[in-house]
C-alpha cells in the first residue's frame, strides 16, 4: 500500500475509505489475511489510489503484499460497511473480486511485511468458516458458493443486509 494517494479521507471524527478485495477460492479453502495482532481475519486487497480502476487495485496489492502477479475474475460484492475500528468510525465502499493465485495454492500459513505491519495469510477450509471471526462478517459459506451474479450488501454497524 503506498498510501500518498489513497482514497481514505477523514470526515468528522471518522473515516471515508474505498477498499478492493479479492476472493481465493483453492481446494475448497480460502485465502484470509490479518495483522499479528488483530483478533479477526479479513479478505486480502487495499484502499483505491485516486484514478486507479479497482481491478488495477487488486493487481497493485498482491503484488505489494505477497509479490505475485494475480488473476483478477469477475466482480462478486459491492459491500456498504459501516463499522468502528481502533475506537475510530468507518464508511467503507468495497468491491469484492473473484482473483486466482496460482503460486500459492499449495502454500500453508506465511507471513508478509508490509511497510511496518506483519499480514499471516492462511488457507481456511469454506467448511469451517465462521462469520464471527471473519471481518466483514458477511461472508459466508453459502455465499462463498453462490458466485452467479453481483450481491449488494450493506453492513450498518453489525447489521447485515444481503440486496
Amino acid at each position: 500500500m503506498n498510501g500518498s494517494s489513497a482514497i481514505c479521507l477523514p470526515v468528522e471524527n471518522a473515516l471515508f475509505n474505498f477498499r478492493v478485495a479479492g476472493v481465493a477460492i483453492h481446494d475448497g479453502k480460502l485465502l484470509l489475511h490479518k495483522t499479528l495482532t488483530d483478533n479477526f481475519w479479513s479478505l486480502p486487497g487495499g484502499r483505491v489510489d485516486m484514478f486507479e480502476f479497482s481491478r488495477e487495485t487488486l493487481l497493485r496489492e498482491m503484488l505489494e503484499e505477497i509479490g505475485k502477479t494475480i488473476s483478477v475474475g469477475n466482480l462478486l460484492w459491492i459491500v456498504e460497511n459501516f463499522f468502528e475500528y481502533n475506537d475510530i468510525k468507518h464508511h467503507e465502499i468495497g468491491f469484492y473480486y473473484q482473483m486466482e493465485i496460482t503460486d500459492l495454492q499449495n502454500q500453508d500459513d506465511f507471513i508478509i511485511k508490509e511497510d511496518e505491519t506483519e499480514l499471516l495469510f492462511h488457507w481456511r477450509e469454506i467448511d469451517n468458516i465462521n462469520p464471527e471471526s471473519i471481518y466483514p462478517e458477511f461472508i459466508t459459506k453459502d455465499l462463498l458458493l453462490n458466485t452467479s451474479s453481483i450481491q449488494h450488501i450493506t453492513l450498518n454497524f453489525k447489521n447485515l443486509n444481503v440486496i
